[in-house]
């Protein structure tokens, strides 16, 4: 197994970017109840897809750092 599989930060930012973007498409797909005003599952869809990016830009840095 590669070093890059075994830094946790690579497998939270994957598990977060997968998760964001199931919870994303499902808050695109199905309309939210007619008395809430904004999309719940879109937004927090969004929230996990850009900290899930942000994990995985991290993990890349530091494995640069690492190398040297």
């Amino acid at each position: 197994m590669s070093k890059r599989m075994t830094d946790l930060r690579f497998l939270i930012g994957l598990l977060f970017v997968i998760y964001g973007v199931i919870l994303a498409v499902y808050g695109l797909v199905v309309n939210p109840p007619s008395f809430v005003t904004w999309n719940i599952n879109f937004v927090w869809g969004l929230v996990l897809l850009v900290v899930g990016v942000c994990f995985l830009i991290w993990s890349r840095f530091e494995e640069k750092d690492d190398e040297e």
